[in-house]
């Protein structure tokens, strides 16, 4: 069976494929997955690769960022009561 993508749908698959090294159709596949398992449909495991997880990336950044100055002093309970404030109450 074939389908017949609109032209701008193929396009942007391909610069998505182009710009992130993978094939089109492992695009079009893991778009379709995607879309099926917020759909509520079961997928068997992608036969798709996927990259192993880099903790040591991930320990380098969190350290990085642990190491920034704090330039809000308020506590995060105070930050999200600001936000989630009515638009009168946002300016104190």
């Amino acid at each position: 069976m074939t389908i017949t993508l609109p032209p701008e749908t193929e396009e942007l698959a391909r610069l998505v494929a182009a710009r992130s090294g993978k094939t089109l159709e492992d695009v079009l596949k893991e778009g379709v997955e995607m879309e099926a398992r917020i759909a509520g449909v079961a997928v068997p495991e992608s036969t798709v690769a996927l990259e192993p997880a880099r903790v040591d990336r991930a320990r380098e950044i969190a350290k990085r960022i642990a190491s920034r100055p704090l330039l809000d002093p308020r506590t995060p309970r105070a930050i999200l009561e600001q936000a989630w404030a009515a638009p009168d109450d946002r300016r104190r």
